[in-house]
């Protein structure tokens, strides 16, 4: 009888912990899609596929974006339905209900066409409309670990009465849910300046809320061994996470400008000097951030932990991070660089973040 409770107890807590070990390994994949979501808006910005799909969420009307012009030209006999867009005249038009097109001045007459008011692009390039759908489709992929999150957590909660995974879970998905709606807001507004900045803060927090549900998912035991009591100064890390989030604020705004110059037709190389003077406060600004993280870096140790100590993972991302600004000035802003010097500031933000969590009052 003792072989048999002593077994049941064991199959429960296996049970438990297979569990919990599901919830870290969604929280892990949910962490490395959003950094993949990241990524791939870099990408989009790089190449300038920002309006790739003028509309959101579908994209020239569609559920699957159109890889050919033709699909996107008024073409006499094809039936569209509400919704549908064409390009024509050097505009966007919508078609109002289901048309077989039979002419399309005597159509747009009489209102079945109406041009997209939301703003004034009109073009279809098939490799922009491509990216831009691939990132929007990353996202919108995200939310199903999300939503796991959400219910496993939630249920977690009713049987052990243990909440803060939940609440971490809920914050999440809020958090997801704003993002999303920004995005919709960044394509309705043609890329409104300083929105791609608040698009950018919106993936920090989502990222922020997934590090505070995988601390929550710790165990005590594991908590003990990872907290770093007694070896950080807190304040000068609080600081050195600040100054890295209004570094990485500072340099969307720089992006941001040079998506104008880029607009305007600018040679790569010209970009540098035709910037306003406030960029270079973030160029100088890079010495301010490798300051206070030093003053933190320091006094965590040992060192010898490897790439598992945040010092030393901190330290790897603000020399690569220097290394990829460096060779922005004396390699006439290479695109290919422009996606990872982003990922690179976010992560060392996630990484403070992620030692805040970790380091005793």
């Amino acid at each position: 009888m003792w072989q048999a409770f002593k077994s049941r107890t064991l199959q429960k807590k296996q049970l438990v912990h297979n569990r919990l070990q599901l919830l870290r390994r969604l929280t892990r994949l949910a962490l490395s899609m959003t950094f993949l979501v990241v990524l791939a808006g870099s990408v989009v910005r790089m190449t300038g596929s920002g309006m790739g799909c003028p509309d959101w969420p579908k994209c020239f009307g569609l559920l699957i974006p159109p890889t050919d012009a033709s699909q996107v030209t008024w073409t006499a006999g094809e039936k569209y339905l509400p919704g549908r867009m064409l390009v024509a005249q050097d505009t966007l038009w919508v078609a109002q209900k289901e048309i077989t097109a039979s002419s399309f001045q005597s159509e747009r007459l009489a209102g079945d066409w109406i041009p997209y008011d939301r703003h004034d692009y009109a073009v279809f390039n098939p490799v922009h409309t491509w990216v831009e759908f691939i990132n929007r489709l990353l996202g919108a992929l995200t939310g199903i670990p999300a939503l796991l999150l959400f219910g496993l957590t939630a249920w977690r909660g009713i049987r052990t009465r243990h909440w803060r995974p939940f609440v971490w879970a809920l914050v999440h998905l809020f958090w997801l849910g704003v993002v999303a709606w920004l995005g919709k807001k960044v394509v309705d507004g043609n890329l409104i300046p300083f929105s791609i900045t608040i698009h950018m803060l919106g993936a920090v927090a989502i990222l922020v809320s997934l590090l505070g549900l995988m601390r929550s998912l710790a165990n005590p035991v594991e908590i003990e061994q990872k907290s770093w009591a007694g070896t950080v100064r807190k304040t000068w890390l609080w600081i050195a996470a600040l100054v890295a989030l209004l570094q990485l604020v500072l340099g969307t705004q720089v992006r941001e400008q040079i998506d104008l110059l880029n607009h305007a037709g600018l040679m790569r190389t010209d970009w540098l000097d035709a910037l306003p003077a406030w960029w270079k406060w973030h160029r100088s600004g890079s010495w301010l951030v490798v300051l206070t993280q030093f003053a933190w870096m320091g006094t965590l140790c040992p060192w010898k932990a490897g790439w598992k100590n945040p010092a030393v993972l901190s330290f790897g991302l603000i020399a690569a991070q220097m290394i990829s600004g460096i060779s922005f000035v004396w390699l006439g802003m290479p695109a290919v660089l422009q996606p990872l010097h982003v990922l690179l500031a976010i992560g060392l933000v996630v990484t403070n973040v992620w030692t805040l969590m970790h380091v005793s009052t």
